[in-house]
Order: C-alpha cells, then structure tokens, then sequence
C-alpha cells in the first residue's frame, strides 16, 4: 500500500511541476485599458499637430495653426487614459516629449506591446 501512495504522490509531483512550466510563459493578467483606444489617442493628436503645422504655415491660417496647436496640447491624452497622471502632464507641457515619447510609446504598442499602465499591466489587447 505504501508503495501505491508514493507512485500517486511522484506522479502528481510531475502533474504539478507540468503544469507550473506551461503557466510561466503565460500572461494571465493584462490591463483592461484598450489597444487601439491608446493608439488612436497618440495617432490622431500627432496627425493634428503635423497637419496644422504645416498647412497653417503654408497658407498662413490661424484656424490650421490653432488646430496644430491643439494637437501639439492632446498629445499626453493617452497618459491620462492608462492612470499615469504625472507623465501625462509631463507630455502635454512638452508636447510629448518632443514627439520622441509619443513615438517610442506608439512603437512600444505597436511592435513590441510592451506598453503598460499605471499598474504595470500590460496594455495587449
């Protein structure tokens, strides 16, 4: 009978240690935030600020530069969105970063989905 237990007990020792291998790669928990919401909110400020930029200094229009400059402001929206208040700030006074953070963090969505939120969550999905 003792010999029974043990090869019960071995073999859920395997079961176990199986079981545990095949979890670790697996992300079982991600932010709830939105992917596409994060790339919309950095894609669409950029547009604006590179189109009123640009057409407002060709043709001279205060409307296009106004709207270039409203881009230029939006462009730490999607900091806001993911709960990091600070940076945020910090890339709405700096227009991003220079457009250098917004870019990285586009890529990081993008490409390596590496991107996390205030919780460190993964954005994915």
């Amino acid at each position: 009978m003792a010999k029974k237990n043990t090869v019960v007990q071995e073999y859920g020792a395997e079961l176990g240690a199986g079981i545990r291998r095949g979890l670790q790669g697996l992300n079982t928990v991600c932010s709830p935030k939105k992917r596409k919401t994060c790339i919309r909110l950095i894609v669409i400020p950029l547009l604006l600020a590179f189109v009123g930029m640009f057409i407002g200094s060709v043709e001279n229009s205060p409307a296009f530069t106004a709207v270039g400059g409203l881009g230029l402001i939006s462009l730490g929206l999607y900091q806001f969105y993911v709960g990091r208040v600070g940076k945020g700030i910090l890339y709405t006074i700096t227009f991003g970063g220079l457009f250098v953070g917004c870019l990285i963090d586009l890529f990081k969505l993008l490409v390596t989905k590496t991107f996390k939120d205030a919780n460190g969550f993964p954005v994915i999905y």
